[in-house]
């Protein structure tokens, strides 16, 4: 004769009585299921129970470790987008390798607590560019055919070659600058002793590079020259000031007509030296950076990228889903 099996509907019927103390001869009476039948539903449904917590402990663990996979590819796609950018200044001769290094130094583990503390030493600072690298894989994967990664590589050529660039850029205004001294016999010799700096000359040509620079960066010429200012001070010398920001540090005169003759010279080497050749090839290395910037900002903005990594696997975040 065929075992009977018991309905899911009269388990839980089974389990209610029992769990009020019922007795399994009034479980019989009152569900109409053989008691012995009942008995032996109830003890297999209790014996499952670990089981079943199990998964469902499984499953709780899976949800927590998928939402730091989440949060943990969202953080290194942040901080790519962060670490992008163009050269601050015109003296920035860092590689484009430098510029990502705190991306792939970054001990994210840490920042989501997985480990105690962090690890300042190079094993430790090997440890989070491996994981870095893994993390890297990851996003890829969850973004295939969705983010174009080459965006990052040609940012990267167009970094390299605005720093080789940049160097023409600056030995080209420093000539411009000495070109521009030539034609003025015995000022050179007055700038130094005027402003009692021996390294006067030098920070004309810095001041010089200072003040083309964001005009390069805005695509403006002329509104940032007028910047080169000779400016009175309140103990009666006059003081040659470079910029908004007066990263260079300005040059200061007793006679107002040599202030304002240095002025005079730099704002001519700023005019000229944003029209030479290196200029305009360090003006398009910043146009390119500028656009893969851009692409890469929305293509990982957080919006969209969750979405992405939700809908999607890796090799990280099989066992999660």
């Amino acid at each position: 004769m065929r075992r009977r099996d018991v309905s899911a509907e009269e388990l839980a019927r089974i389990i209610r009585h029992r769990g009020s103390n019922t007795s399994w001869l009034q479980i019989q009476r009152d569900t109409g299921i053989p008691r012995r039948l009942a008995k032996r539903a109830y003890e297999e449904w209790k014996r499952s129970q670990p089981r079943e917590e199990l998964k469902a402990a499984r499953k709780d663990v899976a949800a927590e470790e998928f939402r730091t996979h989440l949060s943990l590819l969202t953080g290194f796609a942040e901080s790519i987008v962060l670490s992008i950018g163009i050269q601050s200044s015109p003296n920035d001769t860092r590689d484009a390798k430098e510029v990502l290094a705190n991306v792939w130094r970054r001990d994210r583990l840490h920042e989501v607590d997985f480990i105690p503390a962090r690890d300042p030493t190079e094993r430790g600072q090997r440890r989070a560019a491996r994981q870095n690298q893994m993390l890297f894989e990851s996003l890829q994967d969850h973004t295939h055919g969705k983010v174009r990664w080459q965006a990052l590589d040609e940012w990267e050529k167009a970094w390299n070659t605005c720093r080789s660039d940049l160097a023409k850029f600056r030995e080209e205004a420093r000539e411009i600058v000495l070109n521009i001294l030539d034609q003025k016999p015995k000022l050179i010799d007055r700038i130094v002793k005027g402003s009692g700096k021996k390294d006067a000359i030098e920070r004309m040509m810095d001041g010089v590079l200072q003040i083309v620079w964001p005009c390069i960066v805005a695509g403006k010429p002329h509104e940032e020259f007028p910047l080169v200012q000779a400016m009175p001070r309140g103990d009666g010398r006059t003081e040659v000031t470079f910029g908004k920001g007066q990263l260079t540090e300005g040059l200061i005169f007793a006679e107002v007509d040599l202030a304002e003759e240095v002025a005079t010279v730099c704002k001519w080497a700023a005019e000229n030296s944003y029209k030479g050749d290196a200029t305009s090839e360090v003006a398009k290395q910043l146009n390119i950076m500028q656009e893969k910037i851009e692409e890469l900002e929305g293509m990982l903005d957080p919006l969209r990228l969750r979405p992405l990594i939700l809908g999607t696997q890796c090799e990280l975040c099989r066992a999660y889903v």
